[in-house]
């Protein structure tokens, strides 16, 4: 069966006191909260779902986190891989890619509201700490994948849209989908521009 990794957000902060500050501002209603990932994963039911739940994910650090991400390669199988990872997520694999050789060809890789650098963002939600990579290195993606979809809209408002352009111009290959009222797609249940590029 053909697998797919999904991989949602996660958060980096350099101490508990820093999170805390952040939390504090943000907003969080859980009787509106929507999650379009649950209603994937029932939706794409040719694909065996892998979805890790990372380490300390509010608190992240590259190399705990390339430690636990390796442990799922033994369960990957010869069939086709596709990953679908979210925000903050596009850093680390941007780095593990250009440090390290994934262990089979990616046939497709989707980047949702994927995140360049911080030059641009309010120090509130810079999170990428070790994450952080020289963004010359972003075409050793195209090496390991065959095709990369990016998606983003335009009224994110954790993530700036110009970031996904800018990843764009190291990924002349890739597909940009550009949307306009999905915010950083934390408040959708469903996501069918992801699906209908999975299926075609």
């Amino acid at each position: 069966m053909k697998q797919l990794i999904y991989i949602h957000w996660w958060m980096c902060f350099p101490d508990t006191e820093t999170m805390c500050k952040v939390i504090e501002k943000r907003n969080y209603n859980p009787l509106e909260e929507k999650i379009w990932k649950d209603w994937f994963q029932k939706i794409v039911w040719s694909y065996q779902i892998i979805r890790p739940e990372m380490p300390n994910k509010n608190m992240a650090s590259y190399k705990a986190w390339k430690i636990w991400f390796e442990k799922i390669f033994p369960y990957l199988n010869d069939e086709e891989l596709v990953l679908v990872w979210h925000s903050l997520w596009a850093m680390f694999l941007i780095k593990y890619l250009w440090e390290n050789t994934f262990p089979k060809k990616i046939k497709q890789l989707h980047l949702v509201s994927s995140i360049f650098d911080e030059s641009d963002m309010d120090d509130d939600k810079k999170y990428s700490w070790d994450f952080a990579y020289d963004p010359q290195v972003i075409p050793h993606i195209e090496n390991q994948v065959e095709e990369i979809f990016l998606y983003h809209s335009t009224d994110d408002d954790i993530v700036p849209y110009a970031h996904t352009q800018k990843i764009k111009a190291y990924l002349p290959k890739a597909k940009v989908i550009t949307l306009t009222d999905r915010g950083h797609f934390f408040g959708q249940l469903e996501f069918p521009e992801l699906l209908e590029n999975i299926i075609a």
